[in-house]
Formats: C-alpha cells, sequence, structure tokens
C-alpha cells in the first residue's frame, strides 16, 4: 500500500488507472469489480492499489490530519467493502461508494475521539499570514470538511456530495456555507 507521502504530489492514481488520453478505461474497472466480484483477490488487490492514495487523502482530512487513523479507516472501509462488494450496483459506482464507506467511518472514529484544540488562538487577522489549511480545516466539523472536501478535490455537485454522505443537497450547502463562515471568522475576516 502507497504511503503518504507519495499522495500529495503523484498523478491522481483513480484517473490514471479509469482515464486515458482517448477518455475512460471503465472496461479495465468493470472486469476488476467483477473479478472482485466473483471472489478474485487480485482483482480487488488492484483496487485496493488504485484507490488506496485517495482514499487515505480524504479520511485524512475528514479527520483532521491524523494520518495513521486515516490508514486505518480506510483499512477497515475496504474490509467492508470486500465483504459487501456484490451490493454495489454497478462498477461505475465503485468510486462514490467506497468514498461513502470511508466517510461514514470517519463519522464514527470522529465521534469515538474526544475533540482535542489544534491551536489556542484563530490565525491572527492582519501582518504575514502563513496558513497552514490541514490546522485550519481541522477546526471544521467532520461533515464541515467532508462536504469542502468533496467539493473542492472531486468538483462534485450538491446531489452528488449529499449521495456519498447520505444528506439533502440543501444540507450540503448548510455545511459548506457554516464551514466558509467558520474559515472566515478563523482568518479574522469578521468582528
Amino acid at each position: 500500500m502507497t504511503g503518504s507521502s507519495s499522495v500529495d504530489t503523484a498523478i491522481d492514481p483513480i484517473v490514471d488507472a479509469t482515464e486515458d488520453p482517448a477518455g475512460p478505461n471503465w472496461d479495465h474497472l468493470t472486469r476488476l469489480v467483477e473479478s472482485a466480484r466473483g471472489g478474485d483477490r487480485e482483482a480487488f488487490g488492484q483496487i485496493v492499489e488504485l484507490t488506496w492514495p485517495r482514499l487515505v487523502r480524504l479520511a485524512s482530512v475528514v479527520l483532521a490530519g491524523r494520518t495513521a487513523e486515516a490508514e486505518d479507516v480506510v483499512q477497515d472501509s475496504l474490509v467492508v467493502a470486500w465483504s459487501k462488494l456484490r451490493s454495489l450496483r454497478s462498477p461505475e459506482a465503485l468510486h462514490s461508494w467506497l468514498r461513502r464507506i470511508v466517510v461514514r467511518r470517519c463519522y464514527r472514529v470522529a465521534r469515538s475521539v474526544a475533540s482535542v484544540p489544534l491551536f489556542e488562538q484563530s490565525c491572527p487577522p492582519h501582518g504575514d499570514l502563513q496558513i497552514d489549511m490541514p490546522v485550519l480545516l481541522a477546526r471544521l466539523s467532520p461533515r464541515q470538511r467532508a462536504v469542502v472536501y468533496l467539493d473542492i478535490e472531486y468538483g462534485l455537485s450538491d446531489a452528488e456530495i449529499g449521495a456519498q454522505l447520505g444528506m439533502l443537497p440543501p444540507t450540503v450547502r448548510v455545511h459548506r456555507m457554516r464551514a466558509r463562515r467558520k474559515l472566515k471568522h478563523l482568518l479574522g475576516g469578521d468582528s
């Protein structure tokens, strides 16, 4: 499994696996999913290799940068995915299905871990401001982080984000709005 250091600099492994310059390689992904559904562990292993870096990045964001816990959550999520692979409706839904499993497990971990303040004060409002985004995002709730991440990283619509997180599109908009307000406040943008 890929270490987290290559996640930020590597080309998106999901895109590499499913797309080429000529268009999506859905045939390859479909074959992997169908083989894995039939019990082929090697096919599922390839799916894990292709999705691991992006899933760890997602979990890390939702868990406020706790990479070790994020990797544990992704590993547990992939065990669940293997056991429930037959419930996947279509191979094309694999990525959103896996992201949904990961996010829901992250919520469970976030609820079970006591909130520890990551810094004492909000960022200074003026001067030479160096923003540490992971620390700043850690101040958001897990749901807000998930909404912001899926919006920015994947460019998903409110309906798509809602489908993956189990919430209605208006609820997605509320979480996004609250996240923006909190970030603005932390950056000293309001009184």
